[in-house]
């Protein structure tokens, strides 16, 4: 009995994912560095790619939204944050982005701290404009500094935790994740 019920969760353990495009070259460098995780997620991020975007996080990711974008009201929305809700909130601004105008991403004043052989943190400046077309989402671009909690392992970093801290009167990135992950 146990082994029929085991066996009849069994597909529910799998999430399917698009598929590349037939013959569209892999936009993925293995990530034995920093810098090429940085650049993955960069360009995961301007290409909307949901499969690659995901490849940067680790399994226990958290992310930590900016305190004064996010509220106390949205404090539960953001309490357990992870790889699913930001696949979700990723989705649904990859739905509403036209596939032939790609987002655009900058980081500046990027600062490395490595912890050890297996952890560090990289910090920058960033600036997202997106090219979403939901009227309603009224921003278009996005600035901040992101702080990211880099672990190692078998050799591939991943992004382990996410702080999105503002540094203007400009919206920042929490807000675009607390708007389309609710749309």
């Amino acid at each position: 009995m146990a082994l029929l019920l085991g066996l009849a969760l069994l597909p529910g353990c799998f999430d399917l994912r698009e598929p590349a495009p037939a013959g569209a070259p892999s936009e993925w460098a293995q990530p034995t560095s920093p810098d090429l995780l940085i650049t993955n997620f960069v360009t995961a991020v301007q290409r909307l790619n949901p499969g690659n975007y995901e490849r940067c996080f680790a399994p226990q990711f958290r992310f930590y939204p900016d305190p004064a974008a996010a509220g106390s009201a949205n404090a539960a929305l953001f309490a357990n944050w992870g790889v699913r809700e930001e696949l979700d909130y990723f989705n649904s601004l990859r739905r509403r982005t036209p596939a032939t105008s790609p987002n655009q991403l900058l980081l500046s004043a990027r600062r490395d701290q490595l912890f050890s052989a297996d952890s560090a943190e990289v910090s920058a400046q960033y600036q997202l404009t997106l090219a979403q077309q939901d009227t309603a989402f009224r921003y278009r671009v996005l600035e901040g500094n992101l702080r990211l909690l880099l672990r190692r392992r078998n050799n591939e970093w991943q992004i382990a935790a996410w702080r999105d801290v503002a540094t203007s009167p400009r919206p920042v990135w929490t807000q675009a994740k607390m708007y389309f992950i609710r749309n």
